[in-house]
């Protein structure tokens, strides 16, 4: 994968390009409400541009980089268990042995919580601390709300203490650096915002998100975020080699659709070998919302395509064969 320029093939110097020609079309169908692409600063391709809505699960990666200044910071460690702070967990035999960690990779064990934490409740943290563990922590891929919004509740009780609240230090901390906006965020009746989903963003505010990703990918730290801490809260687990701290990888050369692989959840067993596209090399990285909403990014070459979409018949492979 390379450097890209519009309506042309282009090569760097590890021979490998990308074809924007091939997949402009393509980019906008299925529902597409905007999509673009971009090497370093410069846009090189783009169509409705502007359009902001719902990003979903990307919002995932907003809460991965919120936890990424707070480790920098000093209050918050990936190997912390959470019942440090969540002090209802304290005696739970396998709630007291969740870590962070395991929040950010999804795998502490919890059921999933949909219809607990998105059905307008009146404190999702509540509910969220109040989810069962079905699974054994650290052991089970498991794809919700649940994981994210114990993060979220363990980070606000953190802030809480030292006189501030999540929704201020996200702005503050993450979505100023990097010069997002969001104002119609997702929250309960406390106004707690969501860190599984709720953030809105515009596809130019897609790129920016994965220009600054991608430079710390590529082990440079940016935009106040340091790629060393980033790389600890994005690392994935042994349950899935793909995921963590709202990051997809490009892990294994068995190429699936991730969409398809989260409800139900899949096996441990499914996800060893999985990765996302077999004509794309291993340091290619993806953030995720359902129905393609998709950010793509290639830190070497520090080329971003995102696109906003709203239909279940995206498909990833076809498009990034297509590149």
């Amino acid at each position: 994968m390379a450097s890209a320029c519009a309506g042309c093939a282009s090569t760097s110097s590890s021979g490998s390009s990308i074809r924007l020609e091939r997949a402009e079309a393509m980019a906008k169908q299925h529902g597409c409400k905007g999509w673009a692409a971009w090497r370093g600063h410069s846009r090189v391709e783009g169509w409705q541009t502007s359009y902001e809505g719902p990003i979903l699960s990307i919002t995932k990666a907003l809460a991965g980089l919120a936890a990424t200044r707070a480790a920098a910071e000093g209050w918050l460690d990936p190997s912390e268990r959470a019942a440090d702070t969540i002090r209802e967990w304290r005696g739970d035999v396998r709630k007291q042995t969740i870590t962070v960690q395991m929040l950010l990779q999804q795998t502490a064990g919890l059921e999933a919580g949909v219809a607990a934490l998105y059905r307008n409740p009146a404190d999702k943290g509540r509910n969220a601390i109040a989810l069962r563990a079905i699974d054994e922590p650290g052991s089970f891929f498991r794809y919700g709300p649940a994981c994210s919004e114990v993060l979220a509740e363990l980070m606000q009780r953190k802030l809480s203490a030292r006189g501030e609240t999540l929704e201020k230090y996200l702005h503050r901390s993450v979505m100023v650096p990097i010069g997002l906006g969001s104002p119609d965020w997702r929250s309960d009746k406390k106004g707690r915002f969501y860190f599984s989903t709720g953030a809105e963003l515009s596809v130019d505010e897609l790129g920016k998100l994965g220009r600054t990703i991608a430079r710390l990918l590529a082990g440079e730290s940016h935009d106040g975020f340091d790629a060393a801490h980033y790389a600890r809260v994005t690392r994935a687990s042994a349950a899935n080699p793909m995921f963590g701290g709202g990051l997809w990888r490009n892990a294994g050369g068995r190429e699936i659709e991730v969409e398809d692989a989260l409800d139900p959840p899949a096996s441990t067993a499914f996800w060893q070998g999985a990765g996302l596209s077999r004509r794309q090399p291993r340091d290619f990285y993806a953030l995720i919302g359902s129905s393609g909403r998709r950010v793509f990014i290639w830190p070497r070459e520090q080329v971003v395509i995102a696109r906003h979409g709203v239909a279940r018949s995206w498909r990833d492979g076809p498009f990034l064969r297509a590149l």
